[in-house]
């Protein structure tokens, strides 16, 4: 029997929210800590696991702190660090899909080769933890697919390292579109806000 998780995700979700789910799920937060030493970026970050409460709601927060400033890597090297890391061969095989995924709505977007994109400091060694250290909790659950709510579109706009971007950002708007991902406004903006007051 095919084994699904499904992720409820009312207000977006990140990536250390996929590692808290993970970890509150029952993976020991010390088997996911060994395997993603394999990638070898212990010294790049620090990450904590701490029990709370979040509207009366028990949950497991991670926080993932840069101990390095790394610069940014290209798709290349990412995947090479995920090959040499002696994963599970699913973990692998998810990890690069996602990271490939990535690349290609970059590339898309800017216009350039997938393997000419690069991740910055942020993306290079919290997406790594995040990414790979989520898929070796959904391996290590047993998980066959994942299934996800309709996501909220946000609003406004964010300062990225190529300047304030609208929300959605274009590339993720382009990994929406790809993946055909149902979405509905969640009225961020103050103009949406304003008409269901009335």
């Amino acid at each position: 029997m095919e084994k699904i998780a499904y992720f409820d995700c009312p207000t977006g979700i990140a990536g250390n929210m996929c590692l808290g789910a993970i970890l509150s799920a029952g993976m020991p937060a010390d088997d996911l800590l060994a395997q993603l030493e394999g990638l070898g970026l212990a010294d790049e970050y620090d990450f904590t696991a701490a029990h709370v409460r979040r509207q009366e709601q028990a949950a497991t927060a991670v926080t993932i702190t840069l101990a390095t400033a790394h610069g940014h890597r290209h798709l290349p090297e990412i995947e090479a660090l995920i090959q040499q890391a002696s994963l599970p061969p699913r973990v692998v095989q998810w990890s690069l899909a996602i990271f490939r995924a990535l690349a290609a709505a970059e590339a898309a977007v800017h216009g350039i080769p997938a393997e000419r994109v690069h991740f910055h400091e942020v993306w290079a060694t919290d997406a790594l933890v995040d990414i790979v250290g989520t898929c070796l909790g959904l391996d290590w659950l047993g998980v066959d697919r994942v299934v996800c709510s309709p996501l909220p579109t946000g609003g406004g706009t964010v300062k990225a390292a190529h300047g304030r971007l609208p929300v959605p950002a274009p590339a993720v708007l382009e990994l929406l579109v790809r993946s055909q991902v149902p979405v509905y406004s969640n009225c961020i903006e103050s103009q949406c806000s304003k008409s269901k007051a009335i």
